[in-house]
């Protein structure tokens, strides 16, 4: 197994955690319910559609916490799939990682950042768009990069003041639950019955949209070998982070959807600030769009801080280029790496273009790397890893319900627009022509039985 040196920094369970709360809370949270809110028609509806991705984020964590106690090791989906499935398999989804599990997202969340903080109507005219997003992209992969306990510390501090924020907001709205007009009327008093097909359809679609917010509950295992005891910290901090961003989320949408009178909130992709204006007026609204400001910068940070680590594992095992492997410069190489190739897609991709695929294909490698709980045991030895061991009927559940969860939720995206499948094709095709690339320029394919540095 890949070590870094001894005196490489070791993550605790409180950053590993603040790494989740960071992969969470972007911008969706601030946003969704709008749309949903015009979809679904109730506010009751809306709240189900958000416990509805929790639950599915929670066994998702659970899941990914036991892949984590048998490979407590970095690498996400392709160390798991390459050691288990194949190594070509293993590459694919590295590859996913790469260019759009952190890449795109970056890339997503940094323009989402500038949407927010620096919209088009402050920005000075000599400014070009995208200016800010590649800025945060620049500052944190240069931080991650070269100052990495700094950073680390200082991502944490922003996660907290980010949590203050909005636990403030939330202690506001409580505090007027006597005094403010609450909305929790449907906009259609008809409301079709909750199991008619059509409305399982509507609220399928809402889930999945949902589901993209809740994404990142996984990002503490891609620097799993650069944590204290990560067989135990990675598996808490994903249930701990995921857990409370649930929580979080519901109690967050409660406010949001019934703040304001439905006429105001449907369609509207500003739903958090509607409902903060509508509670205590402009100063509040101020109060909520830093928490979105905060939310956006975090996750930037946190992407750039843990996606790196794939790259490093893949160079390790020779399935990507030599000077990305394990040693004193490998991570700064491979959060440069990163940075730069999210900062090439803000200048050629917007927001629109970004959020449709990035769900439909990391879901799909997600829900390819828990399946593997469910594949018959085999008697093998990893490497510098524990034995795959018997898995529990609790992990078989929740497995099962995350991969059945996943594939239902992709297939309603596709239903809505299949020219994501093409962009998914489009990805993977591109990894299978630099595997193919890579084989013939004589790198090894072996992700298993070598010596690792």
């Amino acid at each position: 197994m890949s070590t870094p040196s001894s005196d490489a920094p070791r993550f605790g369970l409180v950053t590993m955690t603040c790494v989740v709360f960071a992969g969470m809370i972007g911008s969706g949270v601030f946003t969704t319910s709008g749309f949903a809110l015009a979809d679904l028609q109730s506010p009751a509806r809306v709240l189900l559609a958000w416990s509805i991705g929790g639950a599915i984020a929670i066994c998702g964590a659970i899941a990914y916490g036991e892949l984590a106690r048998r490979l407590p090791q970095s690498g996400g989906e392709y160390l798991y799939l390459s050691r288990l499935l194949h190594p070509f398999v293993g590459f694919l989804a590295g590859w996913i990682s790469l260019t759009v599990g952190f890449s795109g997202s970056i890339a997503l969340v940094a323009l989402t950042f500038e949407e927010y903080v620096v919209p088009a109507e402050f920005r000075a005219t000599w400014l070009p768009a995208g200016s800010a997003a590649i800025a945060v992209i620049v500052i944190f992969g240069f931080g991650h990069a070269f100052l990495v306990k700094l950073f680390a510390s200082l991502q944490n501090a922003i996660v907290g003041i980010k949590l203050v924020a909005l636990i403030c907001f939330l202690l506001i709205a409580a505090s007027k639950i006597s005094t403010h007009e609450w909305h929790w009327e449907p906009v259609n008093e008809s409301l079709p019955p909750l199991l008619a097909w059509p409305t399982l359809l509507t609220m399928s679609t809402s889930v999945m949209f949902i589901s993209l917010s809740y994404a990142g509950f996984n990002s503490a295992i891609y620097a799993a070998s650069e944590v204290s005891n990560p067989d135990r910290t990675i598996p808490r901090s994903l249930i701990l982070g995921t857990v409370f961003v649930t929580i979080l989320y519901l109690l967050l949408n409660v406010v949001f959807v019934t703040a304001a009178p439905p006429a105001e909130i449907m369609g509207s992709p500003t739903v958090a600030s509607i409902a903060a204006r509508a509670i205590g007026g402009s100063s509040l609204e101020l109060l909520i769009r830093t928490a979105i400001g905060l939310g956006t910068l975090t996750s930037v940070a946190g992407m750039i801080m843990v996606g790196p680590r794939v790259i490093s594992r893949m160079a390790d095992d020779g399935v990507f280029f030599a000077a990305f492997r394990t040693g004193p410069h490998s991570i700064a190489r491979s959060v440069l790496l990163q940075a730069g190739l999210a900062a090439a897609l803000v200048l050629v991709s917007n927001i629109k273009d970004l959020l449709g695929f990035l769900g439909s294909t990391l879901s799909l490698s997600s829900a390819i790397a828990i399946a593997t709980l469910l594949i018959p045991v085999r008697n093998v030895t990893l490497q510098g890893a524990a034995n795959w061991r018997q898995t529990s009927v609790l992990t078989k559940t929740v497995a099962t319900f995350y991969v059945l969860s996943t594939f239902i939720l992709i297939a309603m995206m596709l239903r809505r627009d299949w020219h994501d499948l093409i962009r998914t094709a489009a990805t993977l095709g591109s990894g299978v022509i630099i595997w193919l690339a890579m084989k013939a320029a004589g790198g090894s394919t072996r992700s298993t039985g070598r010596q690792e540095r």
